[in-house]
């Protein structure tokens, strides 16, 4: 079972409260449902329940449920209500540890009397009716804590006991790398915590502004909006958000306009920063308003992934969807800095996390011996989500594509274009099977098994190697053939489309040794 904690029970029983304290006692992350849902509606529980009916807001329930199940390291403090539906009761039960917080109905009474958030409650007789109705539902817990005359950080003490929960939180050493290029020179700064609760992070910054834009999705906002803006605050900046759908096809011009109408209204000049909070989606659409809001202003990302911290947040590629093609609109900016925090990398679920790993592979792969040689020997660690190896991980890949950027920037030398290693056969492949089957790393991990293949058929690879890679991929989970629906022929015939191609022939990255790639012209039809 996951370590997560699910706090269940009835309103004003201190589920957010004491969820609170546990987050902040064991490391772990707080995700309240109803802040999602507000975040995701941009209102509070109360006007939903006004304008939409009851109805509406369990649905919002059980598509959050869905959209969290996933998730490590979070606690979760849940609305009194949610588990009246059969399958949230059955997923927060696979979630983790289901903790029951109760107590006594004249205490609730007292704790409720001058709460006006409320929107099933307006008396007494209202909230002793829902009491009673609801007696029973909340016995599918692991574990029932009354809170009744008790302090909260003596119920989250009680609740970590029993559990025996560990903080798994642990400090790591501040690293910089520093990016230089043509257009602008920015810090990339690696460490734990340091987004979230570390001061340093805003400190080196050194921000000139009363005022600061974050940027950033519903799922992400409840887990990292708060901690983020309290920094900020502390430092005598206002912060102002703006939420934007989650998903890669919320990544378009109507909601780059949108974001420019945000910033209009609110009056925001260049020199305030945009703060990118969120995966390679958030980092990409903040990246490219903040190359053309007022021809541009400074730009600060937070990536939330570890696939955006070792790549889409290093390097200045900014870019939003056509109904054409994917990236088809897009511009070189460069970040003021960038603060990769590898503790938020805990609450990814496995299938991203994974995903992302594909990436940290490819580094490996072509510039670094010591990195593949680290992913081979620390695989449970990296597992576990190792701070002080997520950290080692992430400064390698940094600096490997810092030092690539730094040559080519604008991709006008052809240098760039080594870290297209496995994503030739790897976009092809998401092609073919329409997006549906694969994620984007385990398509490039098929990529870099084939492309790896025909470097070994060409002569230009050991067959030794080949074991090393493809056995690495897959002890990663993830996949190293190609799906039974696509064969070599249908690539070929894919490829011809590729826009890196050039009077029949392609320019690619060729493994020539674990740490050590080449880049060559290959005939389209020689390619594999």
């Amino acid at each position: 079972m996951s370590d997560n904690i699910i706090l269940i029970g009835f309103m004003g029983t201190g589920k957010d409260v004491v969820g609170r304290e546990i987050a902040k006692k064991t490391g772990k992350i707080l995700l309240s449902t109803d802040d999602y849902i507000e975040l995701k509606e941009n209102k509070i529980i109360n006007k939903i329940f006004q304008e939409s009916g009851e109805e509406y807001f369990r649905k919002l329930e059980k598509e959050m449920v869905l959209k969290i199940k996933d998730l490590k390291n979070i606690v979760v403090a849940t609305g009194g209500g949610i588990v009246l539906d059969e399958q949230n009761r059955t997923l927060l039960s696979q979630m983790g540890t289901v903790i029951h917080l109760d107590a006594n109905l004249d205490i609730i009474e007292k704790r409720l009397k001058h709460d006006i958030n409320r929107p099933l409650i307006w008396d007494k007789e209202k909230i002793s009716r829902i009491f009673e109705e609801r007696k029973g539902i909340y016995d599918f817990s692991d574990l029932k804590v009354n809170t009744s005359d008790k302090e909260t950080s003596e119920v989250a003490d009680e609740i970590i006991q029993k559990l025996q929960i560990k903080n798994k939180s642990v400090a790591m050493s501040f690293n910089t790398i520093d990016v230089k290029t043509e257009l602008k020179e920015y810090p990339v700064y690696i460490g734990s915590n340091i987004a979230t609760s570390c001061e340093d992070a805003m400190k080196f910054l050194h921000l000139n502004t009363a005022r600061a834009i974050v940027i950033t999705n519903p799922l992400v906002g409840t887990l990292y909006l708060q901690p983020v803006e309290d920094i900020l605050k502390k430092y005598k900046i206002n912060p102002i958000h703006i939420i934007v759908p989650d998903g890669e096809k919320y990544k378009t011009l109507d909601q780059v306009c949108q974001v420019y109408d945000f910033l209009l209204e609110n009056e925001v000049s260049r020199n305030e920063p945009i703060i990118a909070l969120g995966g390679g989606v958030i980092g990409d659409l903040a990246g490219f308003v903040a190359s053309t809001y007022k021809r541009g202003c400074l730009l600060i990302q937070i990536p939330t992934t570890l696939l955006a911290q070792v790549d889409a947040a290093i390097g200045g590629k900014t870019g939003i969807d056509h109904k054409l093609g994917k990236n088809m609109v897009g511009t070189f900016y460069q970040p003021d800095s960038v603060i990769a925090d590898v503790a938020v990398l805990r609450t990814l679920s496995e299938k991203e996390f994974r995903n992302s790993l594909a990436e940290v592979v490819k580094y490996g792969i072509i510039k670094d011996q010591k990195l593949f040689s680290l992913l081979e020997k620390e695989r449970e660690k990296i597992f576990d989500r190792d701070t002080y190896i997520l950290g080692e991980i992430v400064s390698r890949c940094v600096q490997i594509k810092s030092k690539i950027v730094e040559e080519d920037e604008r991709e006008e030398k052809g240098i760039r274009e080594m870290l297209n290693f496995g994503h030739t056969i790897g976009h092809i492949i998401e092609t073919l099977t329409d997006y549906s089957q694969y994620t984007h790393g385990e398509a490039v991990a098929i990529g870099m098994v084939e492309e790896t293949k025909r470097a070994v058929r060409s002569g230009q690879l050991a067959e030794k190697d080949l074991e090393s890679i493809t056995g690495l991929i897959s002890s990663y989970g993830l996949p190293v053939t190609l799906p039974g629906n696509i064969g070599l022929d249908d690539i070929k015939r894919a490829l011809r489309q590729d826009k890196k191609i050039r009077h029949g022939k392609i320019r690619l990255p060729i493994p020539v040794g674990i740490g050590k790639t080449v880049l060559k012209e290959v005939q389209c039809e020689k390619f594999l």
